[in-house]
């Protein structure tokens, strides 16, 4: 443990976190740390709306697998967040949006903008952590962004504004980071086997398959097996397109070819991908989602399969 202000103790567990840069607009209600942000290499990327930085963390988290992290002023600020938040839900991005709040002397009584900042963000979060002591602030932060990286989510990390002032000792904890598992035996036995008796499997490879850093061996299995791939509804960077495989993307406005082709699936292999309806939207006056097609579907979110 070692002694120093709340706000250091934010700060410090953000950098043990690898943040190196947040998103959003300076405001009162975090300035203490804020001043420490560049001391510790942590760059705060201006805005002119708040909204923006939501989404540029969100961006930031899609391209580069890390946490994207924002941050607004009390009240009107955070709300401004909101639409960006979902956004990035739906998307599956580690996002950490970081909420000052009124002061703890002003809650219930119409403090500095105050408003209520938890309810807003817990349909599109999936950790909310509300720092009820200031020396749990390093534990906090902490926790959220372990959760982010482990539920693939964005997480809340809402703060009273005098919590950063306060003085204490404190540990900074160290990221946790899951391994994943394989499937069961029993499972990978069947999908083999339905594999094997395929006439013609289609591959769809989806998000998920970026975020596992797993594209190569999505090719590879393609490959193997001489299945065509399609792409999952915006994840274009799922299969690369100069592959002789490849066979263009589903969903809204997709590939004419690519619906073409898994309509004649007998098994689909979907891979990192929930296949929402959006994904499988028919277009271009097809309904090509191939209805009698075995599905093998692998999701690291067990609530997205079926």
């Amino acid at each position: 443990m070692a002694k120093m202000t709340a706000s250091e103790a934010f700060v410090e567990t953000m950098v043990a976190n690898g943040v190196k840069d947040i998103f959003g607009i300076m405001g009162s209600a975090f300035m203490d740390a804020m001043d420490i942000f560049e001391p510790a290499g942590i760059r705060l990327v201006p805005v002119v709306h708040e909204q923006g930085a939501a989404h540029m963390a969100d961006g930031y988290s899609r391209v580069s697998g890390k946490h994207g992290v924002c941050i607004g002023q009390n009240g009107p600020g955070i709300s401004n967040c909101v639409t960006a938040i979902a956004a990035a839900y739906w998307a599956h991005s580690p996002v950490v949006i970081v909420t000052p709040e009124a002061g703890t002397g002003g809650i219930g009584l119409g403090g500095f903008q105050e408003t209520n900042q938890l309810p807003m963000f817990q349909e599109f979060t999936k950790y909310q952590g509300h720092v009820v002591n200031p020396m749990r602030m390093a534990e906090f932060t902490g926790r959220c962004f372990d959760r982010a990286m482990s539920e693939m989510a964005p997480t809340q990390l809402n703060i009273p504004r005098d919590y950063f002032y306060a003085e204490g000792e404190f540990t900074i904890p160290q990221p946790r980071r899951i391994d994943r598992g394989t499937g069961g035996e029993e499972t990978l036995n069947e999908a083999v086997a339905l594999i094997a008796k395929a006439q013609f499997p289609v591959i769809v490879s989806g998000g998920g398959v970026v975020m596992a850093d797993g594209v190569q061996e999505c090719i590879a299995l393609a490959e193997r097996l001489g299945a065509p791939v399609v792409n999952s509804y915006l994840h274009n960077d799922s299969f690369p397109a100069s592959h002789g495989l490849w066979c263009g993307p589903l969903g809204y406005q997709g590939s004419k070819a690519g619906m073409k082709l898994i309509s004649q699936a007998d098994v689909v292999i979907a891979l990192g991908t929930r296949l929402g309806p959006f994904g499988t939207l028919p277009q271009h006056g097809m309904d090509y989602w191939p209805k009698d097609a075995k599905i093998i579907q692998i999701d690291a979110d067990h609530k997205m399969l079926g």
